[in-house]
């Protein structure tokens, strides 16, 4: 006599198992009924149209894939993607899941890692694609530049990808900085958005960064002087053009008179002493604030670099100054750093006379 069970809400009725044994139950003969939801069988996946549905749940835990990884659209009317677009999905992803997401991973503190993970020729995916696949990604971030630049996390991704793309495809970057010229010189200021700006300048053409350049010049004076700025300023004497080296030199000259302690100042003073044109001139126009230089944290280095491009007569004249202020120089940290580096390359002077 067999027992029914009867349903059990939604996993269907049940019936009874092919080849059970009868079990004895209180001397009565039943089958043991198994509902045939509890049954396993192998299941074939749906197929899906973007590669990236198949790696949703290994990235659900963290909370970084979206909606979008799975109904690709067009970026630049929403309609749905091509067939050939689709197929340039299916090869950026490879399984990593970014393809249609990057602005939305790139907010986050894990999700842009897993973007520059997978953004940059280091990443196991970008490492054997082309030059319009990464475009296809950083095109992503395209109405999202200036958010990105001021984003404690996304200005990490913006700078990865001014690193791998060619110099043309960071173009749009470059056009949306300029659609507010007047933030431009705010962003040198800004804690990641100097970064931005220090990526374009490396690895754009001169010819691309040149209104951008002209800009942060407009107002070098302040930029020298900032925390941020001075970053900034440095990297347009190792990338720039001869003209715009040249002016930023004018500046320096003019910045010494107000600024000769200002530590931001001294490191831009320290490049220019390597690339700018009138590189003789500063370092004559130094001299007079060397013993106030040789103590600085920062402006300590451009001591020796003036010494060596001195001529002679200004050299023994900028010797008899630091000999004046030997005390203070001994008494200051950064100071015996100048005393011991320079005992060794100038003989005679102030520097055998300490040590």
């Amino acid at each position: 006599m067999a027992i029914p069970m009867g349903p059990m809400g939604t996993m269907g009725t049940m019936g009874p198992v092919q080849g059970a044994m009868p079990v004895g139950i209180h001397g009565i003969q039943c089958q043991v009924l198994v509902p045939v939801a509890m049954v396993s069988f192998p299941v074939s996946p749906a197929p899906s149209t973007v590669a990236s549905t198949s790696v949703g749940s290994e990235t659900g835990s963290e909370g970084m894939i979206s909606r979008q990884s799975s109904e690709l659209v067009s970026e630049t009317d929403g309609t749905p993607a091509s067939p050939e677009q689709r197929d340039v999905a299916a090869n950026l992803t490879g399984g990593s899941g970014i393809f249609g997401c990057v602005w939305d991973l790139s907010q986050r503190s894990k999700g842009c890692r897993h973007v520059q993970e997978k953004g940059t020729t280091g990443g196991e995916m970008l490492q054997s694609c082309g030059d319009l696949e990464r475009s296809q990604l950083s095109l992503e971030l395209k109405g999202h530049v200036w958010q990105a630049a001021r984003s404690a996390c996304a200005n990490y991704v913006l700078q990865k990808f001014i690193q791998v793309l060619r110099p043309q495809a960071c173009q749009f970057i470059i056009d949306e900085l300029l659609q507010q010229k007047n933030e431009v010189t705010d962003l040198a200021r800004h804690q990641y958005g100097c970064r931005i700006l220090q990526r374009l300048l490396e690895n754009c053409h001169v010819e691309q960064m040149e209104p951008v350049v002209k800009l942060l010049l407009s107002e070098a004076m302040t930029l020298v002087r900032h925390s941020y700025g001075t970053f900034v300023m440095q990297v347009i004497f190792d990338f720039g053009t001869e003209e715009q080296r040249e002016q930023l030199g004018i500046t320096l000259l003019e910045a010494l008179k107000s600024s000769s302690q200002d530590e931001n100042c001294a490191q831009v003073l320290s490049k220019a002493l390597q690339h700018a044109p009138q590189k003789e001139t500063l370092a004559t126009a130094m001299v007079p604030h060397l013993p106030q230089l040789a103590r600085g944290r920062h402006s300590h280095h451009t001591v020796l670099p003036v010494l060596q491009l001195l001529p002679e007569a200004e050299l023994n004249r900028a010797m008899t100054l630091l000999s004046q202020k030997a005390t203070k120089l001994w008494a200051s940290r950064y100071g015996r750093l100048v005393v011991s580096l320079g005992a060794g390359r100038f003989h005679g002077g102030i520097f055998p006379m300490i040590l």
